[in-house]
């Protein structure tokens, strides 16, 4: 498929993403896969860095590890809430935890998905085409 095609295959999901994640390699794979959808994405390795991004322009998305040093995903997700409660970005989340069953509370009450890592971009893609996509 060329480019072209590509792109108007995706039109109706295409997004301005935020890829949160301490992992480089894991970080990298994600937003590769997602430029190559045609959305357009920033990264950061800290949610430090990712309010800084989130101060500066708005988001459709934030994919977000939910263990990171110093600020982890819940936490994150959380001062973003504070700062722009009417403006806030969707949330999908990431883990390479065996059992994030600590966090299932915190991801039913924001109603946000979790990703086990390592996970297929298939699935990935699906999940961010069910977020993005405008609702009838």
């Amino acid at each position: 498929m060329d480019a072209m095609g590509l792109l108007s295959s995706a039109s109706t999901t295409i997004g301005h993403i935020l890829v949160v994640d301490d992992d480089q390699g894991e970080r990298e794979l994600i937003v590769s896969s997602l430029r190559a959808d045609g959305h357009d994405v920033d990264a950061s390795g800290t949610g430090f860095e990712a309010l800084r991004l989130l101060g500066r322009q708005c988001y459709d998305l934030v994919v977000s590890d939910l263990m990171m040093p110093e600020l982890d995903g819940p936490s994150l997700y959380s001062a973003v809430m504070s700062r722009w409660p009417s403006g806030t970005p969707h949330f999908l989340f990431v883990s390479g935890l065996p059992n994030a069953s600590g966090y299932a509370g915190f991801l039913k009450v924001i109603h946000a998905p979790l990703l086990t890592k390592p996970f297929k971009i298939g699935a990935l893609r699906r999940a961010i085409k069910r977020i993005l996509q405008p609702r009838a």
